[in-house]
């Protein structure tokens, strides 16, 4: 037996040479031999400062047939930007002797945890990690913006109480408002929601902001899913905003939510005073229904509402009108479950005295504009108002009505998770068809301030050419 042993060893030490042959496992020195980088800049966008990031990588390469040694690794400002690497298994802000065979790489990744910066915007941070190689320095560089912001946990409103716009908010848990308590939200003022967190109103919300200066909430994450998706981009970043029994008067003004999870709830109350008014603002993107009435006086007017889950808008019961709004479902992350319009059967409406009244409204999406079934008999009107996609007739209930309208809007993107609902072309169905008798008052001018006076396009939006105005509000949207 102990013959056999023999060459059976042999056999597996030539077998060995010739495996480590194949390795150059020399090391070159050559200045011409350096590194190459999946990319030169890591970007970590948004960051709140005292908080973690997510991780963000990337390759570094040696296109040499020898391995390579780098002599140093290091962050440029040692530390004090925030930034941490870690580099092949190790963490910390300087590495040396960190070899890579030939044709081989490994991978840097790139966290930041920033310090209060102590002022009220946005404040830009750089630094590079510094690579020396053979002699040879090289860079990539590492940048971010830091936000201080003013942390809300489990808090009750318990008083009359104004948030403002000096810092944003991040809400843990919930925000409630109390029954005696008015929380008023500052033109400009943004609230981000952890997830799961929600604003619980038993009391009264005045949330008013301005032409150029919103309201804002929206759920906390500020990386990406993807290169193309933002969190942001997503629904169910946060529960939203929930009006309970007993909650009245209160007013959305000016203001942009999205990304919830049951977007804006109503919970049965009194109808013989109004519990919601929405106004010139956006509300888009939930999981579930978008705007969900139990049984209540709501009132909107010129604000998009669009992208649900299930309904954008869903009625039980109440007293509702909906003047010159965008309702648009093009939910893009699942199936749609319900129709844009979500209403009881018409046995139903009549049953429970349902009124409901949409005027110059646009509503268009990849689902059923309205329940099936007829309205025949019930308090449920839509007059000068365009559907896109489908044919009908006018009859009691539709009053000059365009239909199968092309709305032509500026932008859906659906593999970039993109989207624009305003009105993009001269040639859309919507331009003109409006009825001026419902563009008066607080709807005389569009969302942006645009006039009515000359012509009445239907939904929240009036067109135009890309005028700077706008320009510049699509620039803020897509840098919050």
């Amino acid at each position: 037996m102990k013959r056999a042993i023999y060459p059976i060893f042999i056999l597996l030490w030539c077998l060995s040479g010739l495996l480590t042959a194949c390795i150059d496992d020399s090391f070159t020195t050559s200045p011409q031999d350096v590194l190459s980088f999946s990319t030169d800049t890591v970007n970590l966008d948004t960051i709140f400062t005292d908080e973690g990031t997510s991780t963000r990588s990337f390759k570094v390469y040696n296109r040499s047939d020898k391995s390579l040694r780098i002599s140093s690794i290091s962050l440029g400002k040692g530390g004090e930007s925030g930034f941490i690497v870690n580099v092949d298994g190790l963490s910390g802000t300087s590495f040396t002797d960190t070899e890579i065979r030939g044709n081989d790489s490994l991978f840097v990744f790139v966290i930041a945890h920033m310090a209060e910066t102590g002022e009220n915007g946005l404040v830009d941070v750089r630094d590079s990690l510094v690579f020396v190689t053979n002699g040879v320095t090289q860079h990539v560089k590492l940048l971010a913006r830091t936000q201080d912001a003013k942390r809300l946990r489990g808090v009750t409103i318990n008083s009359d109480t104004l948030l403002t716009a000096e810092k944003p908010f991040i809400v843990y848990d919930s925000l409630v408002v109390a029954p005696t308590a008015t929380l008023t939200i500052e033109p400009g003022a943004t609230l981000y929601f952890h997830n799961g967190a929600a604003l619980e109103v038993y009391g009264r919300l005045v949330a008013e902001g301005m032409p150029t200066a919103r309201v804002t909430m929206r759920g906390d994450r500020l990386d990406r899913m993807f290169a193309n998706l933002p969190y942001d981009n997503l629904a169910g970043q946060w529960g939203g905003i929930r009006f309970h029994e007993g909650s009245f008067d209160n007013r959305i003004t000016h203001a942009m939510v999205r990304g919830t999870t049951w977007g804006i709830k109503c919970d049965s109350t009194d109808l013989s005073r109004t519990t919601l008014t929405i106004h010139n603002s956006i509300i888009h993107n939930s999981t579930a229904h978008l705007v969900d009435i139990a049984c209540n006086r709501v009132r909107i007017s010129n604000s998009e509402l669009s992208d649900a889950g299930y309904s954008v808008l869903s009625i039980n019961r109440g007293v509702v009108d909906v003047t010159h709004c965008t309702i648009v479902n093009y939910y893009f992350y699942d199936m749609i479950r319900g129709a844009i319009i979500n209403t009881p059967t018409c046995e139903e409406l009549i049953e429970r005295g349902v009124q409901v009244t949409l005027n110059n409204c646009l509503i268009a999406g990849n689902a059923s504009p309205v329940s099936e079934g007829d309205f025949t008999g019930s308090e449920v009107y839509l007059n000068s108002c365009l559907i896109a996609g489908v044919e009908g007739s006018d009859d009691a209930n539709f009053i000059h009505t365009m239909w199968n309208g092309e709305p032509k809007f500026w932008l859906i993107e659906r593999e970039n998770y993109l989207y624009d609902y305003r009105l993009g072309s001269p040639e859309s169905s919507a331009i003109g068809w409006g009825a001026t008798a419902y563009a008066v008052d607080s709807t005389a001018c569009d969302m942006y301030g645009v006039s009515r006076l000359e012509r009445v396009d239907v939904g929240a939006y009036q067109y135009t050419e890309m005028s700077p105005y706008y320009q510049e509000e699509a620039e803020k949207e897509n840098k919050q």
